[in-house]
């Protein structure tokens, strides 16, 4: 079966009220823009018809928590309408915010990514 094939079984499934079916796992090494500090992420994209018009989600190994922050940062929003578009804005959602804690003069830390318990 292919993906789209089991999120509608799934869908039509009277005794299933919600699902999301793994697509893909990214790991990766971010850009900065700091010579030695190259931290790494893992993506996961789901895709489920639990929003129709944004059908692809994102989960996030780590969270952000810079200096800047009070606590551990995760995005706001996580539902894209392509799968291009979500592994995107997963990658900005995380970017911006320890660019921004660079940019403030702030010297990087492996502890400014705080692992996601629930990845």
């Amino acid at each position: 079966m292919s993906v789209d094939d089991v999120v509608w079984v799934l869908k039509e499934n009277s005794e299933v009220m919600e699902s999301a079916v793994l697509i893909r796992e990214v790991k990766l090494l971010l850009n900065l823009g700091h010579a030695l500090f190259h931290p790494e992420l893992k993506i996961k994209i789901y895709k489920s018809t639990a929003i129709p018009d944004t059908p692809f989600h994102f989960e996030l190994s780590h969270h952000v928590f810079t200096p800047m922050q009070t606590a551990p940062l995760s995005p706001a929003r996580t539902s894209y309408g392509s799968e291009r578009e979500a592994i995107q804005q997963a990658i900005a959602a995380t970017t911006s915010v320890i660019k921004a804690a660079l940019g403030a003069g702030h010297t990087p830390s492996r502890n400014w990514l705080v692992r996601n318990e629930q990845f």
